[in-house]
């Protein structure tokens, strides 16, 4: 049984896929027993989720130790440091119904030193399940606790990126940004923020969606990208039209063999310049109707991916052809200013980013 199966059902629009590396432990996969010991001497008892919550009991002064916000939370003036029990001879008990349980398991198994509880730093991990453990450890401050392990667990999140056909959903592309992002991993970071950019759809339906409902988000990044998609949306489209428009205007730099003779029934007649312009522009709007590109759209009514789009572009036939002595044709200069767009694309790590990414580092070892 792959980490894949029996799990939740998958996004609308996408498959399951064989996970090709062996999942490290199908056990963290499960919940934990109702009640762990992970100290037998433990003084407080974590209620984690609910219906049923899971239970934790562990030592106080070794999860404050672990970092600021738990140190704040049992010894300072957190709502939930208030709930402890008072009555004398029993647990101190705190309740985190929000949390999931299994990641909570892991992290409270490395502040306890239960190494053997936590995978390997060689270990393949489920990608949710690293997601989810990377919610908490951005949530309680403890993205330090991962240092020995962070740097082998996110090659997890990088083998999916070399499947092709695959859409944003089934790469969890998401969840990856959010990983990338709190364990500080930049260069994972830029590449998978690049697939977003260059294959998210506007479609909230789609499993090519710009954003996942329920998924963690880095500081303004997909604002960003929305902006982006849509400014390179916005060139591609320039480009084009500039080349329909010329033709409609007659713009004689677009016929580049103008004025040259062709032979028609044995007769050798002037091409005329006029008809090589309308015959590019006629190719051109007939081609971009049944791309369904005709009437050239607003860049914001458009839901391709800036990808769809660009491989839509490539097809487009804007040709004028009056025989073998006059030939015109505009695809190459399309063709030429779209590689352009597209290779000067915005940065699209801002310096807030950048530092967030590079403190998060250190933090990680990553």
């Amino acid at each position: 049984m792959s980490a894949f199966e029996g799990s939740e059902p998958l996004p609308l629009g996408t498959r399951r896929i064989n996970n090709p590396w062996s999942p490290f432990d199908c056990k963290l996969l499960t919940l934990p027993p109702a009640k762990s010991y992970l100290d037998p001497d433990g003084d407080l008892c974590i209620q984690v989720g609910e219906s049923p919550a899971t239970s934790f009991v562990v030592c106080s002064r070794t999860l404050a130790r672990s970092s600021s916000y738990w140190n704040a939370m049992l010894n300072g003036e957190f709502k939930e440091s208030k709930k402890f029990c008072s009555e004398s001879g029993s647990e101190r008990t705190i309740k985190l119904h929000e949390d999931d349980p299994k990641p909570m398991a892991l992290l409270l198994n490395i502040v306890h030193s239960r190494f053997d509880q936590v995978p390997s730093y060689e270990s393949i991990i489920d990608i949710r399940y690293l997601y989810e453990i990377s919610v908490l450890t951005d949530k309680y401050d403890m993205t330090h606790v991962l240092r020995p392990w962070a740097r082998g667990w996110l090659r997890s999140t990088q083998h999916l990126s070399t499947w092709p056909g695959l859409s944003l959903r089934e790469q969890y592309c998401h969840e990856r940004l959010w990983i990338s992002w709190e364990l500080g991993d930049t260069t994972n970071f830029e590449k998978i923020a690049n697939i977003l950019l260059l294959n998210s759809s506007t479609s909230a339906e789609d499993a090519n969606s710009l954003r996942c409902d329920g998924i963690l988000e880095p500081l303004d990044i997909y604002e960003d990208l929305q902006r982006i998609r849509l400014d390179t949306i916005g060139a591609l489209l320039t480009s084009l039209d500039n080349i329909i428009q010329g033709l409609m205007q007659k713009d004689e730099k677009f016929c580049q063999r103008s004025g040259m003779s062709m032979k028609s029934k044995g007769k050798r007649t002037q091409a005329g310049q006029g008809d090589c312009l309308a015959s590019m522009l006629g190719t051109g709007i007939q081609s971009l109707c049944e791309l369904e590109l005709y009437p050239i759209p607003h860049p914001v009514d458009v839901q391709w991916s800036v990808s769809d789009l660009s491989a839509k572009l490539k097809t487009v036939e804007i040709k004028g052809n009056f025989g073998e002595y006059h030939k015109c044709s505009q695809e190459l200069a399309l063709q030429a200013e779209m590689e352009k767009i597209l290779n000067s694309i915005h940065p699209l790590l801002t310096e807030v980013h950048q530092r967030h990414l590079d403190s998060q580092a250190k933090k990680s070892g990553v």
